[in-house]
């Protein structure tokens, strides 16, 4: 649409309008094009509607382009999740576009496998490529072999990938961030659905470890809602306590910051509970069963000497959260991931985190639920609205990539959007080893270094896709993808590629294994977006149509419809679980060889890695440090002056594992038994801007989810440290 259309579709004043301008009126200065093409005036602004795909958390967008050129994006103030706001991640989606290391179509191995000899190939080759493999896995008996591992495990993907399943009965995995999944919050809530926080209405937030001003689930809406939570517009202000063993922005942004020892937040959290229980604050007259040992196990004076907290201090914070009146709690998906055994009514064991459900314990007993300034289960499990043209009866993406993700069985491993050479280096030996490799990606990463057969993807700016999240407990926000401009590479969307092979292994299938009629098969993620507008023009929402196509119109001048959603599947009811044990560690041995423990974190801006190929972002100082273009390791100045080391110090931190070699950066908010590195750089190859930059602290741990100890050893050498300043551009001139 053009710009005028927008403002006045939004209903945005005089101060946003002049914003959306983009300077005045330029069409008055340009010239013409030669031929005018007939679907745009030439040095006029038209603004598309879509949605942000730099993460999970699905913020509305929309992207001025002029003479078929992306040239800005914005938040789309239509959008109930980011309500107009954007951060610097979704800014920067424009180099994921034009980035000068994009593959610019498929391709398949020459030379020996990591040689870097490719030859290109056809569309069609690649699609047969692809389904011959697995047409001969299946016909083996080796469908199950199949690996599918993907970041993107949302609408149209999904839905590809489990038709694809369907006819070959591949495994799909997701490859997701350390943040918490819906599983994890059903283990205490119930239901298998992410939670929405109510941070704007509460009056007393307790954070364990949750960036959410940074990294954790939504930064744009949290950040939002933490605005509000601070206003004093008819209200007092809210009081905001962080847990973590290292001070971050969001941490930086609280009235009280506990610097507890690492993988005792949920020591902590039980001792808080403790105390609610036993002096009687609980607002529930009946808590529920929790622990298969009494709470008394965990009172502040017994677990002081692993949390690193004094009772005191304890005892004050567990009042003031039991006696507010909108308390909640809050767990980051960074803490020490200690899994332990538990027990369910029926009998079965799992393994939980259990950090994570003795934190979210405590909105159980004060509470809050589906209570204003509390947490909010929306009504239905997650929605689905092409569930109705999905096979039946298959696995959905498991919880994540892991080391046992990759075994001697694998026969073939398809990527997307995840990059497990780098994320996962453990990995790394048995996928080299794999007789067949094929990646979606747009760029030669780690991963597709090695493949056998390249079939790039399209960028989020150039496809289909339709997401769904929850607005709040009732409503739900469907929001649109759609293509801004036209592909100028030869790349597909990977759904469409394998919605194509589908169709191939499904012409000579006797019947899929799950007796599904062929004819439920979409053939395009373009046909897909039009079928979810067709369910949605016969609900009550935000959007009036008379017919599907009507509302498919309005739906993509907009970017989401917002409304009540029934789903076919209800909500599962669990009881929570019976933990039998919650921490085994014990104090601190500091006369170790590693006598620190390891934090690792995701970058603010560049996450785990994924995008540390846009300059836009390696270029965005950390807030902490104000370090650019580079990883380092952060140390306590007392721990520094003992090992002899001095701010920008090139340092080796080591492991059982391995070592890294990266500079150190002294940070007095950080616990002085802590070394804290960030994922984000450490690249072998990612093009231009990532390779060879930093170090990748993946490859001091067994996973991310386990806590290792770690050394720290200063050593000969020049550190690259760049920190914003006025030598910053010429220190980076010397490194090139």
């Amino acid at each position: 649409m053009k710009r005028r259309e927008f403002i006045k579709l939004t209903g945005l004043g005089a101060t946003s309008a002049s914003l959306l301008s983009a300077c005045g009126h330029p069409e008055e200065k340009l010239i013409p094009a030669w031929v005018p093409d007939e679907e745009y005036v030439p040095g006029i602004d038209y603004w598309k509607a879509s949605t942000c795909g730099m993460c999970p958390a699905g913020c509305g967008i929309i992207v001025r382009t002029r003479e078929h050129k992306a040239n800005k994006i914005e938040g789309n103030p239509l959008h109930p999740v980011n309500r107009g706001a954007l951060c610097a991640r979704g800014q920067a989606g424009l180099e994921v576009l034009y980035n000068p290391d994009r593959i610019k179509g498929p391709m398949k191995r020459v030379g020996e496998r990591g040689e870097g000899k490719w030859e290109e190939i056809s569309w069609d080759q690649g699609i047969m490529i692809l389904a011959d493999k697995l047409r001969e896995l299946r016909a083996g008996g080796l469908g199950r072999e199949i690996v599918f591992a993907t970041s993107d495990t949302q609408g149209i993907t999904d839905f590809a990938g489990r038709w694809l399943q369907a006819v070959t009965g591949m495994t799909l995995v997701s490859s997701r961030s350390r943040e918490l999944s819906a599983s994890d919050y059903a283990d205490i809530y119930g239901r298998h659905v992410i939670p929405v926080f109510d941070i704007a209405n509460a009056s007393y937030l307790l954070s364990f470890g949750a960036r959410f001003l940074e990294t954790w689930h939504s930064p744009v809406r949290y950040g939002l809602a933490y605005s509000q939570f601070r206003s004093t517009v008819g209200k007092p202000r809210g009081k905001f306590v962080q847990v973590e063993p290292r001070m971050t922005q969001t941490g930086a942004n609280a009235d009280e910051w506990l610097a507890a020892s690492p993988g005792s937040e949920g020591v902590l959290a039980l001792a808080i509970a403790q105390v609610i229980v036993r002096e009687n604050l609980v607002k529930d007259a009946s808590p529920p069963k929790f622990l298969s040992d009494p709470l008394d196990a965990y009172a502040p004076e017994k677990t002081e000497a692993l949390t690193g907290v004094e009772p005191e201090r304890v005892k004050r914070i567990a009042r003031e959260f039991a006696e507010s009146s909108h308390s909640l709690a809050i767990s980051g998906g960074e803490t020490s991931g200690m899994l332990v055994n538990t027990v369910n009514t029926a009998g079965e064991e799992r393994r939980l985190q259990a950090d994570h459900i003795a934190i979210n314990f405590l909105n159980l007993i004060v509470g809050n639920l589906n209570k204003p300034g509390g947490v909010l289960l929306p009504r239905d499990d997650a929605f689905d609205l092409l569930e109705d043209v999905q096979p039946d009866g298959l696995l959905a993406f498991s919880d994540s990539f892991g080391s046992e993700t990759i075994t001697s069985k694998t026969r073939a491993l398809l990527v997307l959007a995840v990059n497990p050479i780098h994320s996962h280096p453990a990995t790394a030996d048995k996928i080299e080893n794999l007789p067949f490799i094929a990646s979606f990606s747009a760029f030669i990463d780690e991963t597709t270094a090695l493949a056998d057969l390249i079939l790039p993807d399209s960028t989020y700016l150039e496809k289909w896709n339709v997401t769904t999240t929850h607005a709040d407990f009732a409503k739900a926000a469907v929001s649109i993808a759609q293509p801004v401009i036209k592909a100028e590479s030869n790349t597909r969307q990977t759904a469409d590629v394998l919605l194509a092979v589908v169709r191939e292994l499904a012409a000579d299938a006797v019947e899929f294994p799950t007796g599904n009629s062929r004819e439920l098969l979409i053939d395009s993620a373009q046909a897909a977006a039009a079928h979810v507008a067709a369910r949605l023009q016969k609900l009550a929402g935000s959007i009036k149509a008379d017919s599907p196509d009507e509302l498919l119109a309005a739906l993509l001048e907009r970017g989401v419809w917002t409304g009540e959603v029934q789903g076919s599947r209800q909500p599962v009811e669990r009881d929570a679980p019976q933990v039998r044990m919650l921490h085994s560690q014990s104090p601190i041995d500091h006369s170790s060889e590693y006598p620190f423990t390891l934090l690792t974190y995701e970058h603010a801006a560049l996450g785990d890695g994924a995008f540390a190929n846009l300059p836009a972002l390696q270029e965005l100082p950390d807030s902490m440090t104000s370090v650019l273009w580079g990883s380092w390791a952060e140390i306590s100045p007392r721990t520094a002056a003992l090992l002899g080391i001095a701010d920008g110090d090139l340092v080796e931190v080591t492991t059982e594992r391995d070592s890294i070699r990266i500079p150190a950066v002294l940070c007095r908010g950080i616990r002085p038994d802590v070394i804290a590195v960030p994922y984000g750089q450490g690249h072998m190859a990612y093009g231009r801007y990532a390779t060879h930059r930093g170090g990748n602290p993946a490859v001091l741990k067994p996973s991310k989810q386990e806590t290792v100890r770690a050394k720290v050893t200063r050593i000969a050498g020049k550190a690259n440290l760049i920190r914003f300043g006025t030598d910053s551009w010429q220190q980076m001139e010397k490194r090139r």
